[in-house]
């Protein structure tokens, strides 16, 4: 199918905007600037921001995931307020009422005009206590995620991933835009904080000036700032405008179902390449359509963040395994964009991992772009961060330490580069001459035929027919005592049947055995 049948097919379920003179700014950060993080607004995606709020002369409107730092924003937003500007702000709480980033409160106690998403935490928590419908591997906690994966020549991977941990539940305003008069909008994957606006990882920034853009987007603060619990979002449709450049259209997580027909549609009908900058990837259908592109002649190349690669459910080593290129980022700095370049043509922008979460639970917000121009702004950038990576971290099985000599500056760039409260020389990574190995990952097997043995007995892969038609018929059943300990390994969503005589539906939701 052609990229102009897909954009009339998406054209029949969204309505067209007017901005015929409306345009666009891509903003992508050089992840190798700066040395270190800081409280500093001179990168272009932060100085972006504070043009749009110094100039400012009736509203200002913000949703973000919380805020580090960043004295000369907060500033900006105080003396836009001191003059009349109409400014409310939207942040994340977890169920103990936190946020993750320091000066959250500080914003809150200066701006006061700033709600946020505590009470819809408390109501709207999914249930992930008690015993999971499949066992998990052994010495891990967090809940099975069961993948099958036809990667051609007889090969057909499968596994069972889960955490060490458990994993409590939890849905994130991970938002990050800025809405200014109506008529402009900054959004992207850059966080308000030192790492993120400070010019320190790797992002990536639009800055759209449209007032039916910005209308779009002040439909979805408005429905954050008056939910009070809510667990759900109204869905306004997907909506495309016309830019100088090209086109864009606008999606928001979980209600516009961004992930399975936008980011997935867009991957699945990829015939020449597909470049990914990501954060996290660890969703196990876009995983299948991302290795269906490679199979059938597609360049896939992805970048994937160092400490997202220590994730459990990440699928780095599954997409190795696949043939496609993957490079792990060992900058000290994060590869923390969620952005990928379809055939010179489309762009994939915005605030959304590549995640269950991301597409199911989190506040998110999406941007498809329809323009040659900035598609090759982006893949002239993609392909400069693809090169300051060795080739060593591209190798099956090789992840660099994200705080360790292996990665930059991150021994001396002053923060928690992995997460485990060591910053810089307090880490081992970075303080010992032979430092300890990274975490084992959960264990995949490769089969290389239709069957597999168990106990010198053969079992056959078994493919029904009853999957979803919007996916491909595909998925594999193994019996129980197999030991990954996933009886059921859906290729994508299966819908059991009471009665099957294989009873892959373990825990009788109507869906086989997955996370």
């Amino acid at each position: 199918m052609s990229y102009t049948i897909l954009w009339a097919i998406v054209s029949l379920i969204i309505s067209t905007g007017e901005s015929t003179t409306a345009e666009m700014q891509l903003i992508l950060q050089d992840p190798l600037e700066y040395e270190h993080p800081a409280d500093r607004c001179e990168s272009d995606l932060c100085t972006s921001l504070l043009d749009l709020i110094n100039s400012a002369t009736e509203t200002i409107d913000f949703a973000v995931y919380g805020t580090r730092m960043q004295t000369d924003i907060l500033k900006a937003l105080l003396s836009a307020r001191d003059r009349g500007i109409s400014l409310r702000g939207y942040v994340d709480r977890d169920k103990f009422n936190q946020n993750y980033y320091t000066s959250t409160d500080e914003w809150i106690n200066h701006i006061g005009q700033i709600r946020d998403d505590y009470q819809r935490e408390l109501q709207c928590q999914e249930n992930f206590e008690g015993k999971p419908p499949c066992d998990q591997p052994k010495d891990f906690l967090g809940p099975l995620q069961c993948v099958a994966y036809d990667l051609g020549s007889e090969r057909i991977l499968i596994g069972g991933y889960a955490s060490t941990k458990s994993i409590p539940s939890m849905s994130i305003m991970h938002h990050k835009f800025f809405i200014i008069d109506h008529q402009r909008v900054w959004t992207g994957s850059a966080n308000i904080s030192n790492s993120g606006t400070g010019g320190y990882n790797a992002n990536a920034v639009v800055v759209l000036n449209s007032q039916d853009i910005a209308e779009v987007y002040t439909e979805e603060f408005d429905q954050l700032w008056n939910r009070h619990g809510t667990c759900t979002k109204d869905s306004n449709g997907i909506e495309e405008f016309d830019l100088k450049s090209g086109k864009v259209t606008t999606w928001f997580s979980p209600q516009d179902n961004s992930m399975r027909y936008g980011v997935k549609s867009l991957i699945a009908r990829a015939e020449k390449r597909i470049n990914v900058g990501i954060f996290f990837l660890t969703e196990k259908f876009l995983t299948a359509d991302l290795i269906a592109a490679h199979r059938r002649g597609v360049d896939v190349r992805v970048i994937i963040d160092a400490t997202a690669a220590k994730n459990e459910y990440s699928k780095h080593e599954v997409l190795r395994e696949a043939g496609i290129l993957v490079k792990i980022e060992n900058w000290g700095s994060k590869m923390h964009m969620k952005s990928a370049s379809i055939d010179d043509q489309f762009l994939i922008l915005g605030s959304m991992n590549w995640t269950s979460a991301g597409q199911y639970s989190n506040d998110e917000n999406t941007l498809l772009v329809n323009s040659k121009k900035w598609t090759a702004h982006f893949n002239t950038h993609f392909d400069y961060l693809w090169e300051t990576i060795p080739d060593t971290w591209q190798q099956l099985g090789t992840r660099p330490d994200p705080e360790s000599k292996d990665s930059g500056n991150a021994c001396m760039d002053g923060i928690d580069n992995d997460f485990d409260d060591l910053v810089d020389h307090q880490d081992p990574g970075c303080h010992d001459l032979d430092p300890p190995a990274l975490p084992d990952l959960p264990e995949y097997q490769i089969i290389n035929s239709d069957t597999y043995t168990y106990h010198k007995k053969q079992y056959p892969l078994v493919r029904p027919t009853t999957c979803d038609a919007s996916y491909p018929d595909w998925f594999v059943c193994l019996p129980s005592h197999y030991r990954i300990q996933c009886s059921q390994l859906p290729y994508q969503r299966f819908t059991a049947t009471s009665d099957d005589a294989l009873s892959l539906d373990g825990d009788n939701d109507g869906i086989a055995c997955e996370m």
